[in-house]
């Protein structure tokens, strides 16, 4: 009989990242949580391209891999791993032998590209940090940029550095030194491509570029020139070495334009939007908790004319050729299913991971040609057989407007005459719910809940009108829409009882906890994550605030009752139902103090609240935080529902 999903079952799922083939084999990622370390780990393992066979491990075992990169005539595998408090960089020769370790510098590298022939490696690099005190030392902050979530405040007086390495030699030389972040993509003898902020002194201009360093000793250029302000990263030079194919947004609507392929020309600059005429997202914005260590490689080239993109579409994630020439598209893998990492191997292969609802990850082979795909590896087949994972079942209503909106509903593993559900709201609001694995909703529908997930206006993959929907208009149709999908849901499964509703969600999807905490009664149990209470002081203490705030709300602290309008907390008073608030005390996206102020509110207004604070936790603990946390989370979450609705049978 198969078992309903735990918490623990965390430190059992595998999830895949970063295949890269030789022709011969795929080499890829597994990561795994350490029970007894308390962290997260990842190794390089290989199989057979042809039949899954064969399997070998790459890594050292006390080695915890971060990126992969294969070299182009496939003899080498080069990786950077965690030794000690540091990444490092490896070599590894894939005709046999040890891996070598490259640096044993003092500061981390990251970001390993080969040249186009193989005969160079790039890695990147920081100089000038300030070295520990056994004393408490000052934090002098003079920007407005001076913090991050999951790094804090961030380090001044750096130097960032590409340097490249000669295996054959193993000289290092410095090639590129900038007093700003940036970020190596590609290379050839010719020249280098990166991407970095485009004037980084401004702090309030938010455009980044990708830009061609030639060798020769001339300038360099921005490949996105003519589309100056937008935000580009992830360039690719083509087999000719005479075109660069981005991922990037023109920011016509700041953080919300939609993400498109596009294609430059290194000699004349000119620029090709792609995507445009298809009103498509190119790129993974898929709200799942079950991935780790994805290469962010959303788009790549096939041969010189032809390009494979990663394509975000009602909550999939399809991979989909182009043709440069004629425009003609062709969808290479789609269906119900998120394509989560994948990469080029020739013109007639393609090696990929995917994960579905009921799949948590596993490794493909796909012929380009025949269409034909080859299950390569699924470390995950004995957990998915053993245990009781649901579908969910998908719907669609008339939201707010009369808009067509899309949903999926998680039955109950054991099905009951009367059950409770849980709305669960996604974050962003610029993501989607759709077809990955989602371990905490399994987890929830293994306890006895329906869940319901809703895509309201405001996320991706339903187009550019949809998306910016909700900018300005926070807390108006997109909780229509979430009230109506939730009595959609009621029509759906009659055994859902209406007395025992539930919700939550994270960051935004803890604004909205928030917002329907106080703004409706119909709820028994609310749980609020990493959430906004007060967009007032959320301008001046989130690590984005100061800008998110007017994108998304069009109001800056010019005008205090607009973002007062717009905060729950101006609403605590009407709040009625029993909420729980969880929160990272490391979280600068959404800090501390917003879930510690909503407590206080909702303390005074006499509601039955509690608030748990997670210790070295930022605003990723549900993805990536302490395992032993992310389970005491889920636990949490669990337990408060149970003391709180009516009548539910206690298990």
């Amino acid at each position: 009989m198969a078992t309903c999903v735990q918490p623990e079952d965390l430190f059992a799922l595998r999830p895949l990242a970063q295949p890269v083939s030789d022709g011969q084999r795929v080499y890829y990622l597994e990561s795994q949580l350490d029970q007894q370390k308390n962290l997260s780990r990842a190794t390089i393992e290989s199989v057979n391209l042809v039949d899954g066979g064969g399997h070998r491990q790459w890594s050292p075992s006390d080695v915890s891999v971060n990126d992969l990169a294969l070299s182009p005539d496939k003899q080498r595998l080069a990786f950077t791993g965690v030794v000690g408090d540091h990444a490092q960089l490896f070599l590894v020769p894939l005709d046999g032998g040890a891996p070598e370790q490259i640096t044993r510098g003092d500061a981390d590298v990251t970001t390993p590209v080969w040249t186009t022939d193989g005969q160079y490696l790039y890695f990147q690099t920081t100089t000038g940090a300030t070295k520990p005190s056994d004393y408490p030392t000052v934090q002098v902050i003079d920007r407005l940029q001076y913090q991050a979530n999951g790094q804090g405040v961030l380090p001044t007086g750096l130097t960032y550095q590409a340097i490249r390495y000669e295996w054959t030699t193993h000289d290092q030389v410095v090639v590129l030194e900038r007093e700003h972040p940036f970020h190596i993509t590609d290379a050839n003898q010719q020249g280098l491509v990166f991407d970095c902020d485009r004037v980084p002194d401004d702090e309030h201009d938010f455009s980044a570029g990708v830009f061609w360093h030639p060798f020769d000793g001339s300038v360099e250029r921005l490949l996105n020139q003519a589309v100056a302000g937008g935000t580009f990263g992830a360039g690719k030079l083509a087999p000719d070495g005479q075109h660069v194919l981005m991922w990037g947004q023109d920011n016509h609507i700041p953080n919300v334009s939609q993400s498109h392929a596009w294609v430059a020309e290194i000699a004349t600059g000119s620029l090709i939007d792609l995507t445009a005429p298809r009103d498509v997202e190119v790129g993974d914005m898929l709200a799942i908790d079950s991935q780790q260590r994805l290469s962010g490689q959303w788009v790549a080239w096939l041969d010189n004319q032809t390009v494979v993109l990663l394509e975000n579409e009602h909550g999939r994630l399809n991979l989909i050729s182009q043709n440069l020439v004629t425009d003609e598209v062709t969808p290479l893998v789609t269906g119900n299913r998120a394509i989560c990492d994948f990469s080029v191997v020739d013109e007639q292969t393609i090696v990929f991971t995917e994960s579905t609802m009921t799949s948590v990850s596993r490794l493909k082979a796909l012929d380009v040609v025949s269409g034909d795909e080859q299950e390569l590896v699924n470390p995950n087949a004995t957990y998915e057989a053993k245990h009781a994972l649901v579908a969910g079942q998908r719907f669609t209503f008339k939201g707010a407007g009369d808009w067509d909106i899309e949903g999926w509903y998680f039955p109950p593993v054991t099905p009951a005459a009367k059950h409770p559900a849980v709305l669960y709201v996604h974050g962003g609001p610029q993501v989607d719910f759709g077809y990955g694995f989602y371990h905490e909703l399994q987890y929830l529908a293994g306890q006895g809940y329906g869940v319901i997930t809703i895509n309201p206006r405001g996320g991706n993959s339903y187009g550019q009108a949809f998306e910016e929907a909700v900018i300005g208009h926070y807390g108006e149709g997109d909780f229509e829409d979430l009230m109506r999908g939730t009595d959609a849901a009621l029509n759906l499964d009659p055994t859902i009882d209406p007395a025992q509703l539930c919700v939550t969600g994270g960051s935004y999807g803890g604004f909205m906890t928030n917002w329907i905490e106080t703004h409706t009664s119909r709820f028994a149990a609310a749980v609020t994550q990493r959430s906004i209470s007060n967009w007032i002081s959320f301008y001046g203490t989130s690590d984005i605030g100061y800008f998110f705030t007017p994108w998304e709300l069009k109001q800056d602290m010019q005008d205090i009752s607009a973002l007062w309008h717009f905060s729950p907390l101006a609403y605590v008073q009407q709040a009625t139902t029993p909420i729980l608030i969880l929160h990272g005390e490391e979280d600068l996206r959404c800090p501390t103090t917003q879930g510690k102020e909503f407590f206080v509110g909702l303390k005074e207004a006499g509601v039955d609240t509690q608030l748990i604070l997670f210790p070295q936790s930022n605003h990723e603990l549900s993805r990536s935080g302490l395992p032993n946390l992310r389970i005491e989370r889920l636990k949490r979450i669990n337990q408060w529902f149970k003391a709180h609705l009516p009548a539910m049978d206690q298990k």
